[in-house]
């Protein structure tokens, strides 16, 4: 497996401020990992720039932990792929499968949202895994868990929305029906840390196991 950190270089003191502040950075990497921009897509190098239009994808047994303007950390679970649609005051990005690890700073000035094809899910000083893509009906399902501060979760077409607190996960199934938020234990198996010089990064949590727990809970 191809193993990837970035390391902090005196000439990297000197990039402009304001171009760090208006785009990503890839931070870290595991295995494959790529980036797609229009019709070209190339392997993710540690350092380059990201910016609003690029999709991030991670292969099996890989991740990426990317920085969005100074303020928001993402990991990648493998078999994901992300796509950043804002950087700057509004910051947006769209999961269209897998799962993701968000921590926001309380630096944050502006708003900071996670997009899939039927929910939102908006912070501010937080973090929080949300998974997306299992199908059970019509359309896949998403689950949300929050680790730190809360997750304000809506549904665009029913107009529902939801606060999710510390310590509590929902299921939003087939993307029309937002269960109660409660604790979910097997969540404190997730590995939340995006610092490779912290310890290990990757998370192994088994989320098919963990989804046949909620389609226990929340299906009958």
């Amino acid at each position: 497996m191809r193993l990837s950190v970035l390391v902090c270089v005196l000439l990297a003191c000197f990039m402009p401020a304001a171009l760090s502040a208006l785009s990503g950075q890839v931070v870290y990497t595991e295995g494959d990992v790529s980036i797609r921009n229009g019709s070209q897509t190339h392997d993710a190098v540690l350092g380059e720039p990201l910016n609003p239009g690029d999709v991030i994808s991670t292969g099996a047994e890989s991740l990426a932990v990317i920085d969005l303007a100074n303020s928001t950390t993402l990991k990648l679970r493998p078999k994901t792929t992300l796509a950043i649609d804002s950087i700057g005051e509004s910051t947006t990005v769209t999961l269209t499968v897998g799962g993701v690890f968000t921590h926001v700073l309380k630096k944050l000035t502006g708003q900071f949202s996670v997009q899939t094809q039927t929910a939102v899910a908006g912070v501010r000083g937080t973090q929080f895994f949300i998974a997306y893509g299992r199908t059970v009906d019509a359309l896949p399902d998403v689950w949300l868990c929050v680790n730190s501060g809360a997750v304000d979760v809506s549904l665009p077409r029913t107009g529902q929305s939801v606060v999710v607190k510390e310590g509590f996960g929902i299921n939003i199934v087939a993307g029309t029906k937002l269960t109660t938020p409660r604790n979910y234990p097997w969540t404190r198996q997730l590995n939340w840390n995006m610092d490779a010089a912290a310890g290990k990064v990757v998370d192994t949590t088994n989320l098919d196991e963990a989804y046949s727990d909620l389609l226990n809970q929340d299906y009958h």
